[in-house]
């Protein structure tokens, strides 16, 4: 067909398409109806452009008066870009006599100006029909291409769009321009994470649906089912609850499909219409009812080139959001599973391969597995994988710190042992091991990162102060940074009290400090008369300038990372840093976050130190618990009690803070009461944890804001409302509040939950690693592994609970790969792109 029969066919559809959106999609746009206009250009429209899947246009012809407004409108929003891509073809036909200045197979098929010069030829059967510019870049002619729905962008240059596509692009591709997204349903994905293909690739299913088409007869009551048959009839219920039931045959014998409230489906599937619905199955006498949670049509709703979810057997479910349904991600998904061979190309040498799925192979399964057995395999590839790039990317961040050169800090023994007299306690067999692990790394000028991982009470902070005190006594300045203002202004009193006796000048650095005590604290830093500074993470901001610091003690609660050590180092420093965290980790999670690389682990509890005695109550034991928190204030004790809210929320039934301690006051109206949140500012917090630290509060009320190091040994019960809301680990951290002193301690855990086994372990142990061995067994990592702890990107697909035998593989492939880098260099590439340096920190 000529170029000008062309356009005008296109200009007749934008002329009708704009006639109708200003009527208001109410079919009267067009003389005769916009449908009748529809039926009448679609025979052209598929004669141009026979390559095209013109499913939307067929609709519209035959089913556009039934359609709701909104559901025209969304029709239109397609249409137009239907529009917008055929229009893009049109314009390629153009500059057809223009020699092409690509020199490229058309996928080592045909080439562009074969193409170009017959726009009406057809390839053959092997191949598809003649596809616009942008399909042939993403399209892979194989023999899966006919089932997959192909990405249609219209902000592609042609020169470009015949390079095939690559990694780059399916980074840098907007997501709008793919079949079935659009502007509106992009930003809906935007708010799942996912920001291009390659995102959309890595968005895996969270379960998967068994769709094998059963017969009536192997139905089961209550499981869900699969069945197909033909529509016979349909009725709906008059009334407020509209009940839609399709009578449905099989075989000779009746099912009944049902529906609430979703009338549009008698005429979606007419009597006559093969169909197969998924659902629930309820028996009534002889025949079944399946409450419905899907409906496909057989053969007639598949697209030439778009997926036949019908004939998949197990379909993907993908967590969803309340205008993003699983079925839409579904389809999306399948529109670019071609791509897979382009995003995900093998990185492993040949004999490597040999244990695992093909890399590019376990995506596509992963998202729309033949079988069970092939799922089960692209999962192991790529969970191994996922764990593999952590412990890489881990690993390259140690590696790149321990590059830098740091001081080797030899001196201070004599000051050493001084503090080690002046302690009230006996240093445990623990404690001395971890330190002497810590001062061997010192020694080196290598940066020291190291990791002390110790159970609550079990003595980090000392062990931070021996390290600080071999930096002083090397000449340089030490710096121990917390994540609170709270807890600095703690470590600051707790190493003042015993470095200003051994002749060692302590200050404290905060955001809250007034103008002048700040100036004077900075000039102390700049000059070396400080020589350890306690403070919060404002320490490395440009304003700070260390005379010579040599060592930096951080918190587990901040990513102390490439980006903030070379903060340091442009200022002329290079520090050793020491990360002391609270977190007990289980050993395939250590495994997969640290590897073996500088991990620290204080084991042993202090001599002398009494069990806390743990208890779940249920709210009816409230009454008993107050008598007993009396009692405790009678004696002179204070008591913790833990909310989660901090106000009054009407979508969670909980008891918070504000409300708690108002109860409270009532119920102990000679008591002093306080109330402490994460909403009060800094020097609130502050005035309050002095009056508590000081014994001028009988209950301090708090959400979790207690949960970090906060030290007040005359505080000895703990009381955690709805203590169902939190995890293990975190209950274990505010747990660890109480039993600083020399009294015996309590936590009681009110749950309304009568069967909260998961709190059980808690009253059992007060090992921090058996509970958090728990903890991960029960909930996965998902909590455990928050982007917060660890400063990783969450695990997409793991489970360290059950993966552990991955863990250990991926450990030895990763000792392997950085033992020869140049072999594995696909491998560090692709584990670079994943975890960029400049984003992730040691924690």
């Amino acid at each position: 067909m000529k170029s000008t029969q062309v356009q005008l066919v296109l200009n007749n559809l934008q002329r009708a398409l704009l006639a109708e959106e200003k009527q208001g999609f109410t079919n009267t746009g067009v003389l005769g109806g916009f449908n009748v206009f529809m039926r009448g250009i679609l025979p052209r429209l598929e004669q141009i452009f026979p390559g095209y899947d013109m499913d939307l246009l067929r609709s519209l012809a035959m089913q556009y008066p039934s359609w709701s407004p909104l559901r025209r409108r969304e029709a239109f929003s397609e249409l137009r870009r239907f529009m917008q891509e055929i229009s893009l073809e049109a314009q390629g036909r153009l500059v057809q006599s223009e020699p092409s200045n690509v020199d490229l197979k058309l996928q080592g098929k045909q080439d562009l100006e074969e193409i170009r010069d017959v726009p009406g030829k057809h390839i053959s059967d092997k191949q598809e029909d003649q596809k616009p510019l942008e399909k042939q870049e993403v399209e892979k002619n194989n023999d899966k291409a006919h089932s997959v729905g192909l990405i249609k962008s219209q902000e592609i240059p042609l020169e470009r769009a015949m390079k095939g596509s690559n990694l780059v692009s399916l980074q840098s591709k907007p997501l709008q321009y793919l079949k079935g997204v659009g502007p509106e349903r992009a930003k809906q994905l935007e708010r799942l994470g996912i920001h291009n293909i390659l995102n959309l690739l890595q968005y895996f299913p969270r379960r998967y649906e068994d769709r094998r088409k059963q017969l009536i007869a192997e139905l089961q009551e209550g499981e869900m089912a699969t069945i197909a048959g033909k529509v016979v009839a349909g009725n709906i219920t008059s009334g407020k609850m509209k009940v839609v039931k399709l009578s449905i045959e099989q075989q000779g014998r009746l099912f009944q499909a049902t529906w609430f409230n979703q009338i549009h489906i008698l005429k979606q599937f007419p009597a006559g219409t093969e169909v197969v619905v998924t659902g629930k199955v309820r028996w009534k006498q002889q025949v079944p009812e399946v409450m419905a949670t899907d409906i496909e049509k057989v053969n007639v709703s598949v697209p030439v080139n778009g997926p036949d979810l019908g004939s998949q057997t197990i379909l993907p479910v993908y967590s969803e959001t309340a205008r993003l349904s699983s079925k839409v991600i579904r389809n999306i998904i399948q529109g670019v599973l071609e791509q897979v061979d382009t995003g995900f190309r093998e990185i492993l040498p040949h004999e490597d391969q040999l244990e695992w799925m093909e890399r590019s192979l376990a995506y596509r399964e992963i998202h729309f597995p033949e079988n069970y057995t092939s799922l089960a395999h692209a999962r192991e590839r790529l969970v191994w994988e996922e764990i593999l790039f952590l412990q890489l990317a881990v690993a390259g961040l140690h590696k790149g710190m321990e590059r830098l050169d740091s001081p080797p800090l030899l001196g201070g023994e004599e000051k050493i042992q001084s503090f080690y007299e002046a302690l009230p306690f006996k240093l445990t067999k623990a404690q001395q091991r971890v330190i002497q692990e810590i001062f061997q790394d010192l020694a080196r000028p290598q940066g020291m990162a190291r990791l002390v991982q110790g159970d609550v009470g079990s003595g980090k902070t000392a062990v931070a102060m021996a390290a600080l005190l071999r930096a002083v006594g090397s000449g340089y300045q030490g710096a121990m940074m917390a994540p609170t203002e709270i807890l600095a202004v703690q470590h600051y009193q707790s190493l003042e009290k015993i470095f200003t006796s051994i002749g060692i000048s302590v200050v404290c650095l905060l955001g809250s400090q007034s103008k002048s005590v700040r100036e004077e604290t900075l000039a102390k830093i700049a000059n070396g008369e400080a020589q350890v500074v306690v403070g919060t993470h404002a320490l490395i901001q440009e304003t700070v300038i260390f005379k010579a610091l040599g060592l930096a003690v951080t918190d587990e609660q901040h990513r102390f990372g490439v980006r903030q050590r070379s903060l340091l180092q442009s200022k002329g420093e290079s520090p050793h840093v020491l990360v002391l965290t609270a977190t007990p980790i289980p050993r395939t999670l250590a495994l997969t976050l640290y590897g073996d690389l500088q991990l620290s682990v204080l084991d042993e509890m202090p001599v002398g130190r009494k069990a806390i005695i743990t208890r779940k109550l249920a709210e009816r034991a409230r009454p008993k618990m107050e008598k007993f928190l009396d009692e405790q204030i009678n004696s002179g004790r204070q008591i913790y009690v833990v909310c989660p809210l901090v106000e009054e929320s009407e979508t969670l039934d909980l008891i918070s803070a504000t409300q708690r301690a108002t109860d409270l006051q009532d119920r102990f109206p000679n008591r002093r009461v306080a109330l402490l949140h994460g909403r009060m500012k800094g020097i609130e917090k502050e005035t309050i944890m002095t009056a508590f630290h000081a014994g001028e509060i009988d209950i301090l009320v708090a959400t979790t804001v207690v949960e970090v190091g906060v030290n007040v040994p005359n505080a000895t019960v703990m009381v955690i409302e709805s203590a169902e809301r939190f995890g293990l680990a975190q209950l274990h951290q505010l747990r660890g509040r109480v039993g600083r002193g020399k009294e015996q301690s309590y936590c009681f855990l009110l749950s309304g939950n009568k069967d909260s086994r998961r709190l059980d372990i808690l009253c059992q142990t007060e090992d921090g690693f058996k509970i958090a061995e728990e903890d991960m067994r029960l909930r996965g990592t998902g909590e455990l592994l928050g982007t917060r702890q660890h400063g990783l990107a969450e695990l997409r697909l793991a489970d360290l609970s059950q993966d552990g035998h991955l863990v250990e593989k991926a450990y030895q492939m990763a000792q392997k790969a950085l033992q020869d880098p140049e072999k594995y260099e696909l491998l560090f590439q692709e584990v670079r792109r994943t975890f960029p340096l400049e984003e992730i920190g040691v924690h």
